[in-house]
């Protein structure tokens, strides 16, 4: 197989992997099919990206180890990032989400429960976001780097492809589609930030950094919105 036509392939499984997972999550609601339906996407989104890499491209396993620095420039976009999430928070969103709508949209995964609410952000901010760097910027970023040979288009493409299934998140949780607009525009410039920290430093180490402090503010905001609101 050509290798552009074997990164296409494998970007279309893995990149088309998050929708399916967050329409299977939320669309098949809180039994056992739900839950088979959300765990076997989740081993797809994280599952293949690993096999593809042993067995298609047939390269060794790496840590990623940040060796070129980008420490400071990962707290300084996601300190700028936090500001204007907060910022955009209250000028556009604080009166415009149904807290009953989202407390409903959530309650069957359990997370009106403070304590299970504590412990899946702690999840998604110390493993998920790891993951979703992994997938993301290491692997779909790679892939694109095959198809294209321009930073600028690489960048914009793996941020779009990012963006897709947080619309459908925020749609299932009952956001207003003009503050879901703004919040996947948002959305678009975070991805594209993460994924020139990536190609700059080349490390999935340096934009989980900004990763985790925006998730931070994100289950922060939920929290005020679920319990406080």
């Amino acid at each position: 197989m050509q290798t552009k036509t074997k990164a296409l392939l494998g970007l279309f499984l893995v990149g088309i992997a998050p929708t399916i997972s967050v329409l299977a999550s939320f669309g098949t609601g809180d039994g056992v099919i739900g839950k088979i339906a959300w765990t076997s996407t989740k081993l797809w989104m994280f599952g293949l990206p690993l096999l593809w890499h042993l067995k298609v491209d047939k390269k060794p396993l790496s840590w990623s180890r940040p060796k070129r620095g980008g420490f400071k420039e990962a707290m300084f976009i996601g300190g700028a990032f936090s500001v204007i999430m907060i910022g955009a928070w209250i000028l556009f969103g604080i009166d415009k989400v149904d807290s009953s709508s989202l407390r409903n949209a959530v309650q069957p995964f359990g997370l009106t429960n403070v304590f299970v609410y504590i412990a899946a952000a702690s999840f998604w901010i110390l493993i998920n976001s790891v993951l979703e760097e992994f997938v993301f910027r290491w692997f779909i970023v790679e892939k694109l780097s095959h198809l294209s040979s321009s930073k600028n288009t690489i960048i914009i493409l793996s941020a779009l492809i990012f963006v897709l299934h947080h619309f459908f998140a925020l749609w299932f949780l009952g956001f207003p589609i003009g503050l879901n607009l703004l919040a996947c525009f948002g959305l678009f410039v975070g991805g594209c930030s993460f994924s020139w920290l990536y190609i700059k430093f080349e490390s999935i180490w340096i934009p989980y950094i900004t990763h985790a402090l925006c998730d931070i503010v994100v289950f922060s905001i939920g929290y005020w919105i679920i319990f406080i609101a």
